[in-house]
């Protein structure tokens, strides 16, 4: 009785971990679009010789790859965003809450680059950094690229504490 009881209380506080992922991921993509929609063909200096807003249309992925080719972008960005959907849905009882995290920032930047894709045939960005040649990005990107950072650094912590307990076992 007691450990049902217990069960019953970690899955409620996963519920709860899982409705605030929702809602932040919610939040990103609103932020996303409301900043996108405020910088609208314009140019806004922020920090001088250091950060711009700087408007851009990229017909393309990351670093305008794939111009012109939206048909297949936007096809593409619907199959991954639902193989992260799909995984979330049916894993996320077995998967450890960081990698629930990381897995909803990607979704929320895929889905906020996806909304342009398809209102607009491209994406808006507009984050400018100056300080050295880099394309615009927007809080979409951001947001992809904290998610895959974060993926990354936790298959490598797995991999390292795999590779520990397999080295403890040996002994």
């Amino acid at each position: 009785m007691e450990n049902k009881s217990k069960e019953n209380a970690k899955k409620e506080i996963r519920n709860k971990k899982t409705i605030i992922l929702i809602i932040a991921g919610i939040i990103i993509i609103v932020l996303d679009q409301i900043t996108k929609f405020l910088i609208i063909e314009k140019n806004v200096t922020i920090i001088p010789r250091f950060l711009s807003f700087t408007y851009t249309e990229n017909t393309g992925v990351a670093f305008n790859i794939g111009s012109n080719n939206l048909f297949f972008i936007i096809l593409v960005n619907i199959i991954i965003l639902g193989i992260i959907i799909k995984f979330i849905k049916e894993r996320k009882e077995d998967v450890d809450f960081k990698i629930l995290i990381s897995l909803v920032l990607i979704l929320a930047g895929g889905i906020g680059n996806l909304i342009d894709r398809i209102f607009r045939g491209y994406v808006v960005d507009f984050i400018d950094v100056n300080l050295f040649k880099f394309p615009n990005f927007n809080i979409a990107d951001i947001s992809i690229f904290i998610g895959i950072f974060l993926l990354i650094i936790m298959l490598i912590i797995s991999v390292i504490e795999d590779e520990k307990q397999k080295n403890k076992n040996t002994k």
